[in-house]
């Protein structure tokens, strides 16, 4: 981009400058001639409001080493394989609680030891018309052990398995997956039940300290979200089954173990993708020009896309000119897109500094790219734009870009792409966020791409000096 630079000259050609950056915020138009009210009108020759789209945008990736993933809502199950990601695997630890003590009558019978699951209608991702091939095992440890999980950690478990499944999901249709599990545990809680051995909860963790379910390593097939919390009836259970044969009736009964403590684990594996090149160290971030003229994001795993405009305060240096809005498009790489492997439906900027540290307000929560006048944070839906056939995001990061040309320093830092905003409070802000919960994903080409999917779209007044 060039700009003709011009000495301060007469006064009078200031005192216009003036009168238009009071202004400039106002005006969005590309035309000559926009008319401006003022006490003194300048001749409308004197200045323009134009635009430019040369901007240039560095894009790279960011790899987190940790994603507060405990006591969120909804557990991910699923194993898959995406051509830019590499290997995604996802399954879910959970504690099983007694709120109260559980008995049974001496005349009961047993029938049958369940895991309920409930789907979360909102959330699948992949190719749900595959099988998933599921097993459940017992934790060897109370996961209660540690205060919070991560998107990494695990907790260790029987390798045998107590139950198993094989089937193709139906997240929109279905309510309830169940999958029975041993007859042998199951008789074990009946009899402690019956003998009123079970108390407390202390008594059942001595049993039961956990379990998880797991997907087959070979599995190819979609992630599926199951509703874990909080503890109410349509959510993730363990159900004792029996019943009490009487003269008069058949009595069906059960005793329910709900869930009060969980965490998913989601671990990507980028080997022979461009991602395998993403450093270890969170504050160094892969390039687009070294992984393919791609930047990439991904939920659950804690892929983030970074954004830098290394160039934009050239514009400090252009005489008589000032920004008045700017907008950064974001197209997604068209061959990463498919019905299984969507976008997400909405994304969401938060600055960083140089080193891809967040920066936080005075309560410790990251900072958001805000909106002018509003204050409120920067997003964007995905656009589909029927008439030119196109999909894309698009953000007003004026904001941002008026910050660029105020810094003394012109060390503002970045921003990050997100698929969802943080936490509001405490002391995880990703615990709960729908970043942690998901494995939606994201590819964009840089500038030098064939499918060149960023583009900043920049609105500024300039002034003619005489």
């Amino acid at each position: 981009m060039k700009f003709k630079s011009y000495s301060l000259g007469k006064s009078s050609i200031v005192h216009k400058l003036l009168i238009i950056v009071a202004f400039a915020f106002s005006l969005t138009a590309c035309e000559w001639g926009d008319q401006i009210e003022s006490l003194a009108q300048p001749n409308p020759d004197d200045f323009a409001v134009l635009s430019t789209d040369t901007v240039t945008i560095k894009l790279s990736t960011i790899g987190t080493d940790s994603l507060m993933t405990g006591a969120a809502s909804r557990m991910l199950l699923g194993n898959y394989k995406d051509p830019y990601f590499g290997k995604v695997r996802t399954m879910g630890f959970f504690q099983p609680t007694l709120a109260s003590s559980a008995s049974v009558v001496q005349e009961a019978e047993y029938d049958s030891l369940i895991l309920s699951l409930r789907y979360d209608n909102s959330y699948s991702y992949g190719d749900t018309t595959k099988p998933m091939n599921l097993t459940v095992h017992r934790l060897l440890t109370d996961i209660l052990d540690k205060s919070a999980y991560w998107n990494h950690n695990s907790t260790a478990y029987d390798p045998t398995p107590i139950g198993k499944v094989t089937i193709v999901p139906r997240p929109t249709t279905t309510s309830l997956l169940k999958i029975r599990l041993s007859d042998v545990l199951g008789k074990q809680i009946f009899e402690m039940a019956k003998n009123n051995q079970l108390t407390s909860n202390a008594d059942w963790i001595n049993l039961v300290k956990g379990l998880v379910v797991v997907p087959a390593a070979t599995d190819n097939g979609p992630v599926v979200g199951f509703k874990w919390g909080p503890p109410v009836a349509d959510t993730t259970s363990v159900q004792l089954h029996y019943h009490t044969p009487l003269a008069s009736e058949f009595k069906k009964d059960s005793t329910v173990f709900r869930v009060t403590a969980s965490y998913n684990q989601t671990l990507g594996d980028h080997a022979g993708t461009q991602l395998a090149k993403l450093p270890e160290n969170t504050r160094v971030s892969l390039p687009s020009s070294q992984s393919g003229n791609q930047a990439f994001m991904q939920a659950g795993a804690g892929v983030m896309l970074r954004v830098d405009l290394p160039y934009l305060s050239n514009f400090k240096f252009a005489q008589y000119t000032a920004i008045n809005k700017a907008y950064l498009r974001v197209k997604p790489l068209k061959a990463s897109i498919s019905n299984a492997f969507r976008v997400p439906p909405v994304l969401y900027l938060y600055r960083v500094d140089k080193n891809n540290q967040f920066y936080t307000d005075a309560n410790g929560a990251p900072l958001a790219v805000t909106l002018l006048g509003t204050g409120g944070g920067v997003s964007s839906v995905y656009f589909n734009d029927l008439i030119k056939n196109e999909r894309y995001y698009r953000f007003d990061i004026s904001s941002f870009a008026t910050e660029i040309m105020v810094s003394e320093s012109n060390d503002v830092g970045g921003f990050v792409i997100r698929s969802s905003p943080f936490g509001s409070s405490g002391t995880f802000r990703e615990a709960g966020s729908q970043f942690s919960m998901t494995v939606d994903r994201l590819v964009v080409g840089d500038q030098q791409n064939a499918d060149k999917g960023v583009e900043l779209e920049l609105y500024y007044t300039t002034v003619k000096p005489k």
